[in-house]
C-alpha cells in the first residue's frame, strides 16, 4: 500500500504514473552487529515501463548498503518492480531505513503526489561497550601477531647473516694453479718477394681467369718495371727499356689478355702465364730481374 502526500510543483514536471502498490519489507527483525540483512522494495504501476528511475531510496541509519538488484516483471495490468537491497548492520541499537518514495503525477488525483512506502526498523543485538571491547581486542590481537611476525623475521635474517659470516671465515685450501710455460714469440712475418707475389698472382689467374686476377698480375708486372698504379703500358715499357725482354713479353701478353680482341684473350693469357712461369722457377737465369 502506498502513502500519498501532495507535492508542491507543476504537474507537467512529473511523470504520469498510476501506482497501485508500494511496500518496503525486511527479511529479519533482529540482526547481530556487522550482520547482513535484506530489504525488498515492491512497486506496482498500471503502465508498461522498462525502468523506474523515479524511485528514490530512503535514508539509512546505523546500516549501509552492500549491493542491490532490480527485477522487472510484466503483469497483465501493469508492471512490477522489485528492488532487493543487501545491507550490513553497524552498532548495537536500531538500524532504520526511511520510506522510499516516488514523485509523480497521479491520474486519480489529477495533480502531482508523493507516493511513499513504509519505514523499516531492525533491532541490532548486543551492547555497544561489549562490541567496542571486542573490536579493540581484535585490533590488539592483529597488532600482536604483526609484532611476532616482525620479530621472527629479524631472527631469521640474523641467523642467515651469522651462517654466512662463519662460512666466509673458514680457511679454504688454495687450488693448485698450473703456470703454463712461456710461449716464444712468433717471428715477424716476412714480406713476400716480388717473384713470390708474381707467382701467387699468376696462380690465382690460372684458377679463376677473371678480370680481378688479371689486374693483380698486371699490377705486379708494372711494379717490377718500376712504375706504380695509374701508369700505362707505355710508361712501363719506357721504364723497363731493353734490359729484360722476357718481362717485356709478359707485359705485352698481359695487356693483350686484358684489352685485346675477345677471341684472342685466352691465348694471350696463356702466353703471359708461360712467360711468368719461366721467371718464377728456382735458379732462373734472370731471377734477379724479378726481385728488384
Amino acid at each position: 500500500m502506498a502513502v500519498l502526500l501532495p507535492v508542491t510543483a507543476r504537474a507537467q514536471s512529473y511523470p504520469r504514473l498510476h501506482i497501485t502498490a508500494f511496500t518496503q519489507q525486511a527479511d529479519r527483525a533482529t540482526v547481530e552487529p556487522d550482520g547482513v540483512f535484506s530489504v525488498t522494495i515492491h512497486v506496482k504501476i498500471a503502465q508498461r515501463r522498462d525502468r523506474l528511475d523515479e524511485l528514490i531510496l530512503g535514508s539509512l541509519d546505523n546500516c549501509e548498503i552492500i549491493s542491490n538488484e532490480t527485477v522487472r516483471t510484466a503483469v497483465p495490468n501493469g508492471t512490477d518492480f522489485v528492488e532487493r537491497l543487501t545491507l550490513q548492520a553497524l552498532l548495537p541499537g536500531e538500524a532504520t531505513i526511511s520510506p522510499a518514495y516516488i514523485d509523480a503525477d497521479d491520474p486519480a488525483q489529477g495533480k502531482p503526489m508523493r507516493f511513499s512506502s513504509n519505514a523499516i526498523r531492525v533491532r541490532v543485538l548486543g551492547s555497544a561497550p561489549f562490541v567496542s571491547a571486542m573490536r579493540d581486542l581484535g585490533a590488539t590481537a592483529r597488532r600482536l601477531l604483526l609484532a611476532i611476525a616482525i620479530v621472527a623475521g629479524l631472527f631469521a635474517a640474523a641467523f642467515v647473516v651469522i651462517v654466512l659470516f662463519f662460512r666466509r671465515r673458514r680457511r679454504r685450501v688454495p687450488a693448485a694453479v698450473t703456470i703454463p710455460p712461456p710461449v716464444a714469440p712468433l717471428p715477424p712475418p716476412t714480406q713476400p718477394t716480388m717473384a713470390e707475389r708474381l707467382g701467387q698472382a699468376a696462380a690465382a689467374y690460372r684458377r679463376e681467369r677473371s678480370e680481378t686476377a688479371l689486374l693483380a698480375v698486371r699490377t705486379v708486372l708494372f711494379g717490377l718495371c718500376g712504375v706504380g698504379s695509374g701508369a700505362t703500358l707505355l710508361d712501363a715499357l719506357r721504364e723497363l727499356g731493353e734490359r729484360d725482354r722476357d718481362l717485356r713479353a709478359a707485359l705485352l701478353a698481359a695487356e693483350a689478355a686484358a684489352f685485346g680482341p675477345a677471341p684472342e684473350r685466352q691465348a694471350a693469357g696463356d702466353r703471359m702465364l708461360a712467360a711468368i712461369e719461366t721467371r718464377v722457377q728456382p735458379h732462373g737465369a734472370n731471377e734477379g730481374a724479378w726481385t728488384r
